[in-house]
């Protein structure tokens, strides 16, 4: 199994020269046909099939510039069980572990206005998708899980999503082989009188509070959350240095801002990145996430996105 994703979290001197790049490969967890992106453009244009995200996975990887692909469990089974497809790349294979409602969001469903509800989808003791139903530590082809929360400021809803997931980083501490990340979501709820900043202060205190629970063994290896402002980011990077701090990309916005954010992260203090749509919705996923290693290896967004509109040229032919 790919091991790069454990050898940068072992390496502290190596992440900061090297931020890790996780490909967020879970998109069907959230949504349904239509949720993992589009083939094509124009009138020619057809949303991607379960075989073409697969496939986007596997080139993905095998291009060499991501350092782990995120998975729903179904295509976590499907590409490091049957396929054995990361048996072959360094490239970390890790799956999502829960859902909670927050992320639910099928055509014309409204979960998304409702506060999230913790909803378990992989049993951390079935986690690693053992060959066997009982193996060895050695037997295991995934070893990282994704566990997702969302806190809404309000007391019954925030202690039912916070008693969940103790509980759950309690199991994943007592299973040998597996380890966990958390990621933190800003509320699903509107939050009035608060803004953008505010709101990414509520969701840091809560992240440092939440971790004050958990022993060693039990900690997430490293945090997913959303990039508020430069301050909120940095007061959080820096508050706890053995817990690496990492940006999911959220609501895609367009190539150039797709690397600026990237920029903000890791210069502001962050040491890993965690995008899905913003690479799985561009005209030319291969050539932004090279773009994205660019600007995590130290490259200016200006100069990595004209490279990155070189590299689409080429691929439309134009």
């Amino acid at each position: 199994m790919g091991d790069r994703v454990f050898e940068k979290l072992a390496n502290p001197a190596t992440l900061r020269q090297a931020p890790i790049f996780i490909f967020a490969g879970d998109a069907q967890a959230a949504g349904g046909l239509r949720g993992l992106g589009s083939l094509g453009s124009g009138p020619r244009a057809r949303p991607r099939k379960r075989a073409d995200f697969l496939h986007l996975c596997r080139e993905l990887s095998l291009d060499g510039v991501i350092d782990g692909c995120l998975l729903t469990p179904a295509d976590a089974e499907a590409l490091a069980v049957r396929e054995r497809f990361f048996d072959t790349v360094p490239v970390t294979p890790l799956v999502r572990t829960n859902a909670e409602t927050m992320i639910w969001n099928p055509r014309h469903g409204t979960y998304r206005s409702s506060p999230s509800k913790p909803f378990l989808t992989v049993p951390p003791a079935d986690a690693g998708f053992c060959r066997q139903q009982i193996c060895a530590v050695q037997d295991y082809n995934i070893r990282l899980g994704l566990y997702s929360i969302t806190l809404n400021n309000e007391v019954h809803l925030d202690r039912d999503q916070l008693g969940a997931y103790l509980a759950y980083a309690r199991e994943v501490g007592r299973t040998p082989g597996f380890d966990h990340f958390l990621e933190v979501f800003l509320p699903n709820l509107p939050q009035h009188g608060l803004s953008a900043e505010a709101q990414g202060e509520y969701v840091a205190d809560s992240i440092v509070r939440t971790m004050s629970y958990l022993r060693q063994h039990e900690r997430p290896r490293f945090i997913k959350t959303a990039f508020t402002t430069p301050a909120v980011w940095r007061e959080l990077c820096e508050f706890d240095p053995s817990l690496p701090i990492g940006a999911l990309g959220g609501a895609r916005s367009d190539s150039r801002g797709t690397l600026e954010l990237a920029d903000q992260v890791i210069r502001n203090g962050g040491q890993l990145i965690l995008f899905g749509r913003a690479i799985f919705e561009d005209e030319c996923p291969v050539a932004i996430c090279r773009a994205l290693r660019q600007v995590l290896d130290g490259t200016a967004p200006s100069e990595a996105y004209e490279d990155y509109q070189r590299a689409a040229r080429a691929a439309r032919g134009t």
